[in-house]
């Protein structure tokens, strides 16, 4: 399987949608589909990690993956990196790279991030 097809199962199981329900199984082809290059899998693998999906919650790791594919132009892993700087998850709060990440995520052309993004700028701890 590419990184696509493993990606598209890994979703199909995350939501029951025509397979069984399984975070564990989704868990492990996130991590197969992301090992051969998959950004969007990078991306829901750090989501995983951030909320303990078929793995235990790894902040750390969870920054990492959303660093990665927000270093490769992805507009959700940028909006959460900037929202971690903006709230001090994981990292030290620091509202310049906040503003940096979340403006990014703004440009973007998801525009889901990018509504996330602007209402994050709002947000102050």
């Amino acid at each position: 399987m590419n990184g696509q097809e493993l990606f598209e199962l890994a979703m199909k199981h995350i939501y029951g949608d025509g397979v069984k329900e399984d975070n564990d199984l989704a868990f492990e082809l996130l991590t197969q589909a992301h090992n051969i290059g998959h950004v969007e899998a990078a991306y829901n693998l750090g989501i995983c990690y951030h909320y303990g999906y078929g793995t235990s919650i790894d902040l750390a790791r969870a920054f990492e993956l959303y660093l990665e594919c927000a270093n490769k132009g992805y507009g959700k892993g940028m909006e959460l990196v900037g929202r971690f700087y903006n709230r001090g998850i994981y990292v030290k709060r620091d509202r310049t790279q906040a503003e940096k990440w979340l403006l990014k995520a703004m440009d973007s052309s998801d525009s889901d991030a990018a509504e996330e993004a602007k209402k994050e700028l709002l947000f102050r701890v």
